[in-house]
């Protein structure tokens, strides 16, 4: 079943590569520069147009981030061990084995709830701290 799996990922990771290729060769230079001009204006909209690049805050994006991809693995794990857990048919080994990937995940889920949540406030904190220092008197 775990090759299964590791075959679906290559073939999807293959995918990519191969699909973002053609987009990439697809582009010319006018449409590039309306690209840019779009997520320019998109970013504006969103309220990033003037926002100075502190390293903290980008570190902070960034482990926001990594850890929403975590976290996508850790749910993939729980409905995996879901998976091993209803095809055991009572199997003791298959059930253990089930449970236990089960248990790592939860606990896994709980880990990256309270990082994100930490780094949230710390995040929240440096950027108040920036802007009270950026900001004219």
């Amino acid at each position: 079943m775990m090759r299964f799996f590791l075959s679906l990922a290559l073939v999807f990771v293959v995918g990519l590569f191969v699909v973002s290729k053609d987009f990439v060769l697809a582009t010319t230079t006018t449409t590039r520069g309306s690209a840019i001009e779009q997520l320019n204006a998109g970013g504006k909209g969103a309220g990033f147009a003037n926002v100075p690049a502190d390293p903290r805050v980008i570190a902070t994006r960034i482990i926001d981030v990594f850890l929403g991809l975590i976290g996508s693995v850790a749910i993939f794990l729980f409905v995996y061990s879901g998976y091993l857990l209803i095809t055991s048919h009572g199997d003791p080994d298959k059930f253990t084995k089930a449970r236990k990937i089960m248990t790592g995940a939860i606990i896994g889920i709980l880990l990256i709830l309270l990082s994100f949540s930490i780094t949230n406030f710390v995040g929240k904190k440096l950027q108040q701290n920036i802007n009270q220092t950026t900001q004219p008197s």
